[in-house]
């Protein structure tokens, strides 16, 4: 007698796998270990800061969350709250792509902590009030207007970053309208596009970018300056800047301030 099995049909099925989220992390004991060896007592205010973050918008949503809650841990590690209305740090989505961005207050406020700097600061330079350009040292003589109303109603033609440290030593950077949006244009994917922080916040960007310059190339940098400046752009992996991937890489090495004698010279930058 012959015996036939009956052989059932091979069914192609799904595996899902699913993604990590953020509500899963916050309540993963590597996670929380993680975080906790970079904060200490401050865990779990990072962790519900991080919750509040992620469900701000449903952009995040379509983040890698590991990545998000990275960038969030950059930003704490440097002691500066990724809150976008106090303009210090803030976590932005770009293609679904979570992005760290320090502030200009950031970077301000990490130079201040310091304790080396007397002064530092960035401002908008409107017309009229440069008044001498030495283009052979680069020094540049400012004549700034005090009448707040009557100066938003000039046409802003450049941004300014100065510093004063505790020796005396001083430094400025000017760069103006045209070289701001060339700098944009050359680094940032979402400026060409015509979208993202560059088109809604534009001032604040070019304020942070004459001072960034400024800081990484003549100032002395502390620790937590000089991981700010590595961890800027960057989507919470490491050397991975998605929106300006051909940003070279910044000379962020310290500076031995009590080798600086001279009183520090004025500089304009072209197109960096």
């Amino acid at each position: 007698m012959t015996t036939i099995i009956k052989k059932e049909p091979i069914v192609n099925k799904e595996v899902t796998i699913n993604k990590p989220t953020i509500s899963g992390l916050v309540h993963n004991q590597e996670f929380l270990k993680k975080a906790q060896d970079v904060l200490g007592t401050g865990t779990q205010q990072f962790m519900s800061s991080v919750l509040t973050l992620a469900n701000s918008s449903q952009e995040f949503a379509k983040c890698d969350a590991i990545k998000l809650y990275n960038c969030c841990l950059m930003a704490a590690a440097v002691k500066l709250p990724f809150n976008q209305n106090l303009g210090q740090a803030y976590v932005i989505a770009y293609k679904g792509v979570p992005q760290l961005q320090i502030g200009y207050k950031g970077f301000i406020q990490l130079a201040q902590r310091s304790g080396q700097f007397i002064t530092i600061n960035s401002t908008d330079v409107k017309e009229g009030e440069i008044v001498k350009r030495n283009r052979l040292t680069g020094e540049i003589e400012f004549n700034w207007i005090e009448d707040d109303e009557e100066r938003e109603k000039l046409k802003t033609i450049g941004y300014v970053a100065y510093f004063e440290l505790k020796n005396g030593y001083k430094q400025t950077l000017y760069m103006s309208n045209a070289e701001i949006k060339a700098h944009a244009m050359k680094f940032s994917q979402t400026y060409k596009v015509g979208t993202g922080i560059w088109k809604d916040h534009f001032e604040a960007m070019a304020k942070k970018t004459v001072l960034k310059l400024m800081l990484s190339k003549y100032a002395p940098l502390s620790i937590d300056m000089q991981k700010a400046l590595e961890y800027d752009q960057s989507d919470g992996t490491k050397d991975s800047y998605p929106d300006n991937p051909e940003e070279p890489k910044l000379e962020v090495e310290p500076i031995d301030i009590n080798n600086i004698t001279e009183a520090g010279t004025n500089e304009r930058i072209d197109n960096h």
